[in-house]
């Protein structure tokens, strides 16, 4: 009895293995690369105030977008940012029994303690925030040590004269 067996079977089509390692090397490439959908934590509810002479950063690295609403009913403005990933909203100052617990400073802190001296705060305020409610601000950064403290504005040319409406 003569056996007989299966036929050899030649590959046929096109080995896709090196061509899925190249695309996986590109995707990986273009995610670190690519600052696609990155946020800064910036409030688009804020309405900036203008200012004439300015000047753009160059880099967004090491930094902490502070949001400052006034607030008007009371000393304090409410302050958000985006800490680890999640916005969430910052005590500047709160009373506590025995003494002041200072959250905006330990934040403040512990990113300077993270970047050093690359670390940068920029501070997005209402045009109509009273100097009382941002001083505490400044003064936390100072005390963090934070040496970079950017002011954000937009540009007054592109706010409607108001004097052209009278």
């Amino acid at each position: 009895m003569k056996r007989r067996s299966m036929p050899d079977m030649k590959e046929s089509g096109v080995n896709v293995t090196p061509l899925i390692d190249i695309v996986m090397v590109l995707i990986i490439f273009f995610m670190l690369v690519a600052k696609i959908g990155v946020s800064r934590g910036e409030d688009s509810d804020i309405q900036l105030p203008a200012a004439i002479l300015g000047k753009s950063l160059d880099s967004l690295s090491n930094t902490l977008t502070l949001n400052l609403h006034w607030n008007r009913h009371g000393d304090e403005p409410q302050l958000d940012a985006l800490v680890d990933g999640a916005k969430r909203d910052i005590a500047v100052t709160r009373s506590r029994a025995g003494g002041q617990d200072r959250e905006l400073a330990r934040v403040l802190t512990a990113f300077h303690n993270q970047f050093q001296d690359k670390a940068n705060v920029i501070i997005r305020a209402d045009k109509d925030l009273p100097y009382r409610q941002l001083e505490p601000v400044l003064l936390a950064c100072a005390e963090a040590s934070i040496g970079n403290v950017s002011y954000e504005t937009i540009s007054a040319s592109s706010v409607p004269d108001a004097s052209a409406e009278q």
